[in-house]
C-alpha cells in the first residue's frame, strides 16, 4: 500500500508540473482545482503501470525525487509549449506587416492583451487541437513516458539541449511561414508607394499605404487561412512525438 501511494505521488508531481506548463490548461482561465483534479486523475490512472520504486531513506532523499519528477514534467509541458510559441509568433509578425501593433485585445488564455491576429491563430490551435483528438494522443505520449523513464531515471544529456535549440528555430521557421503570404504583400504594397513616391513628391507614402496595407494584409489572411491551418496541423501531429522523444532523451544512459 505505501509503494502505491508512492507511485502515485510520484505520478502526481510529473502530471501536475506536465500541466503546469501545457498550453490551453496552464490557462489563467483554467481554475488551479481543476489542474490539480486532472494531475491527480492522471497520477491515478497512471500509477498502477508504473514500476515499482523502492523508498528512499530520508527525507532530502525523497524530496529530490520529487523534484526531479517535476523537473521531468515542466521539461514535456515545455516542448509542447514551443509549438503554441510558433503560433503567437507567426501573430506578431502579422500584426507587424500589418500595422497593428497598437491594437490590443486581452486574451481569456493568458490574461495578457494580444493582438488580433495572435488571438486568433491560438484560438485556431486550439479548437484543432482538441477537434483533431491530439490532446488523447499527448496524453498517450505523456503515460508512454513512464515506460521509456521510470520515476527518478532523468539524467540531463546534450541531446535534450540540442532538441530544445532545434525546436526553437523551427518556433520561427513555422511562424514565418504562416506570416509569409502577409509579409510578401505588405512588401509589395510599400514597395509601389516607395515608387510612387519618388514620381510624386507631394505624396504622403505612409499615410496612403496604411489603409491599403491593412486591407490587402487582411484579404490575404482571410484567403490563406486554411494553408495557415496546415501549417498548424502539422506542428501539432508532431508534439506528442516531440514529448516522447525528450522523455527518451532524459532517460538515456
Amino acid at each position: 500500500m505505501e509503494l502505491e501511494l508512492q507511485s502515485w505521488m510520484y505520478a502526481f508531481v510529473r502530471a501536475g508540473a506536465f500541466l503546469l506548463v501545457l498550453p490551453v490548461f496552464s490557462a489563467a482561465s483554467v481554475p488551479v482545482i481543476v489542474r490539480i483534479a486532472l494531475a491527480a486523475m492522471i497520477g491515478f490512472l497512471a500509477a498502477p503501470g508504473l514500476q515499482p520504486v523502492a523508498a528512499l531513506p530520508g527525507f532530502f532523499s525523497s524530496l529530490g525525487r520529487l523534484l526531479t519528477e517535476a523537473f521531468i514534467g515542466l521539461a514535456l509541458g515545455f516542448t509542447a509549449r514551443l509549438v503554441f510559441g510558433a503560433f503567437e509568433v507567426g501573430g506578431q509578425l502579422i500584426s507587424a506587416e500589418l500595422g497593428l501593433n497598437m491594437s490590443s485585445v486581452l486574451n481569456p488564455i493568458s490574461t495578457a492583451p494580444t493582438q488580433a491576429p495572435g488571438m486568433m491563430l491560438f484560438l485556431l490551435a486550439t479548437v484543432l487541437m482538441f477537434t483533431l483528438d491530439l490532446h488523447h494522443w499527448l496524453l498517450a505520449g505523456f503515460i508512454k513516458s513512464y515506460e521509456v523513464l521510470p520515476v527518478g531515471g532523468a539524467r540531463l544529456h546534450e541531446a535534450v539541449l540540442e532538441h530544445v535549440v532545434k525546436q526553437t528555430g523551427n518556433m520561427f521557421v513555422i511562424a514565418i511561414q504562416m506570416a509569409a503570404p502577409i509579409m510578401a504583400v505588405s512588401f509589395v504594397v510599400i514597395l509601389v508607394f516607395s515608387v510612387l513616391g519618388r514620381a510624386v513628391p507631394q505624396m504622403n507614402v505612409f499615410s496612403e499605404s496604411f489603409a491599403l496595407r491593412i486591407a490587402a494584409g487582411l484579404v490575404v489572411f482571410a484567403l490563406t487561412m486554411p494553408l495557415i491551418a496546415e501549417h498548424m496541423i502539422n506542428a501539432l501531429r508532431r508534439m506528442p512525438e516531440d514529448v516522447l522523444k525528450v522523455a527518451q532523451w532524459l532517460g538515456a544512459t
